[in-house]
């Protein structure tokens, strides 16, 4: 059973963590966001179905792929 509390606490966190973007950027790349999440004890790298993943679905994170001008795929982003 998932901890409802720390769902909760990884709400705040995301909403916290986008709200410090600078102006104009819109996006933290996929990875970055989940290393930023376990220093901040939210997550555990390699773990799928967590209180972070319930977070970012109930606040409504998506993940956009970032292509280069040529279109090309360069990474993937989530987006608040």
């Amino acid at each position: 059973m998932k901890n409802t509390k720390k769902v909760t606490w990884c709400e705040n966190w995301l909403k916290a963590t986008f709200a410090k973007l600078p102006e104009g950027i819109t996006g933290i790349e996929r990875g970055h966001l989940f290393e930023l999440a376990a220093r901040a004890g939210l997550y555990t790298p390699g773990t799928y179905g967590s209180e972070m993943s319930d977070a970012l679905e109930n606040v409504g994170i998506k993940v956009r792929s970032v292509k280069n001008s040529d279109g090309e795929f360069q990474y993937h982003a989530f987006h608040f």
